[in-house]
């Protein structure tokens, strides 16, 4: 597994009303050495600094890190960063040592962004259309458009509205264990098996795996579909169609930025969804 290792001056340039859930793994480290890292406060509902102190392999000692009280803030993507590869303890995917990841957490950022993507995925179909950049006149380009708006009309908007009811079922007003039971996977079934049947157990596993499962599918669905959408309208040059107009062009380029970005969001959202499946198939998680 990867993660960010972010090179700071001070502990004040960590604007954490910048960052998301999906920086919840990133390391940040000053000139002296001191690591410091990000934990989302389920209570007060915000983002704080940690400050890290190592004291033998092995072991990290986490204390809270108070705000500073510098006026200056530095936006997290001016700082020089680096990619490394980390050794043994993060070749797997999830380490159940690391408290940085929190899969309630990230479920529920899942779930609140599913919104802004169903309204994103209809603002770029929408912004297509009126940009006319593929005319009725020209039918095998308005055919095979209109085709990958049906698909991301059915796998995406559709799903991701399946996704948040399924959720509020999951989390509100769940099923009986057996009906779970039936319809989860070989996978699932295995680590049924080894919660011996205790309700409360059972139930979390059935919220974090099902959870796991459907994101992976789902985005990863539209994941397909953005892409075809993306490779379709690419090569499209607007300042070759001297004939569209200004909000024409505007509404393209809008749509351009749009499919650019939700790829990007999908992409982190499968990265950290892989985590979760890892900690959701680990029954010591249970326990």
């Amino acid at each position: 597994m990867k993660k960010r290792i972010i090179r700071i001056t001070d502990v004040s340039q960590i604007n954490t009303s910048k960052v998301s859930v999906y920086d919840l793994n990133n390391r940040y480290i000053d000139p002296l050495g001191n690591i410091y890292g990000l934990k989302y406060n389920k209570d007060e509902r915000k983002v704080e600094i940690l400050k890290l102190e190592r004291f033998h392999p092995g072991e990290n000692r986490i204390i809270k890190q108070a705000p500073s009280q510098h006026k200056e803030e530095v936006s997290l993507p001016d700082f020089h960063t680096e990619e490394i590869k980390q050794t043994d303890i993060y070749e797997k995917k999830y380490n159940k040592d690391d408290s940085f990841f929190e899969p309630e957490v990230f479920i529920e950022d899942v779930i609140n962004n599913a919104e802004t993507h169903k309204e994103r995925i209809a603002g770029i179909i929408k912004n297509i259309y009126e940009s006319d950049i593929f005319p009725k006149e020209n039918k095998h380009e308005s055919t095979e458009f209109d085709d990958i708006v049906r698909n991301l009309e059915i796998d995406g908007i559709q799903q991701l509205e399946k996704l948040d009811t399924y959720y509020r079922e999951l989390t509100n007003y769940p099923r009986s264990i057996t009906y779970y039971q039936a319809k989860i996977d070989n996978v699932g079934k295995n680590i049924f098996e080894k919660l011996g049947g205790n309700k409360e157990r059972t139930m979390r596993f059935v919220l974090m795996y099902e959870m796991s499962t459907t994101i992976r599918r789902i985005y990863t669905n539209l994941k397909k579909h953005m892409h075809h959408m993306d490779e379709f309208t690419a090569d499209k040059e607007i300042e070759d169609r001297p004939n569209m107009t200004k909000h024409q062009k505007q509404s393209f380029i809008d749509a351009r930025t749009s499919i650019i970005t939700t790829i990007q969001d999908i992409d982190s959202i499968l990265e950290q969804n892989s985590i979760l499946l890892s900690y959701a198939c680990d029954v010591e998680n249970y326990k």
